[in-house]
């Protein structure tokens, strides 16, 4: 007779699955109880970031920073624009309390000054994790890859921005056809 080990592979997995979920709703509670964050990390007073943050005709809702991404480092340079998202979406977030999508496509448009003759930062290189965590807090039920998909694009434009779409899955060729600047 053998000796058969457990299913630690299913059991696992399992624990994986209950720690996904309660991470899920412990953002949600700490998103609606817990102000923005404002510790000061020892470079002075935050700077005041202006985040344009806007619900067009056709219902995509277009959230636009006022520089492109940073890099990705080990010195997490982006962390900084998490406050000034979160602050930003508190009052947008209260005019549109039942704004959620369950299944949706962000795009992150990537708009680089044409004034400024500066190479395009590769995509695989520029940090999104901060925005996106706050987006899926604010506006997402999951951003988990079978519902939320992820397009970029760089382009050159009047002035340097990172503009993040959020639209509904239907949305996005329609989204496509209209900013075609954004992918020729």
């Amino acid at each position: 007779m053998e000796f058969e080990y457990p299913r630690w592979d299913n059991m696992l997995l399992s624990a994986v699955q209950e720690a996904e979920s309660a991470a899920i709703l412990l953002r949600r509670y700490a998103a609606v109880a817990l102000p923005p964050e404002s510790k000061d990390r020892g470079f002075g007073p935050a700077p005041d970031v202006p985040i344009d943050i806007q619900l067009t005709p056709e219902g995509w809702l277009t959230i636009t920073l006022p520089e492109v991404l940073p890099k990705r480092d080990k010195g997490d340079r982006a962390a900084f624009l998490r406050f000034h998202l979160q602050r930003a979406l508190v009052p947008f977030r209260e005019a549109n309390p039942e704004l959620r999508f369950h299944r949706c496509v962000l795009v992150y448009e990537f708009i680089y000054d044409q004034a400024r003759n500066r190479r395009f930062i590769d995509h695989d290189n520029l940090e999104l994790k901060h925005c996106q965590d706050v987006l899926e807090t604010a506006f997402l039920i999951n951003d988990t890859s079978s519902l939320c998909c992820a397009f970029q694009c760089s382009h050159r434009g009047e002035k340097d921005a990172t503009r993040m779409w959020i639209l509904k899955p239907e949305q996005f060729l329609d989204w496509l056809e209209t900013h075609g600047e954004c992918w020729r």
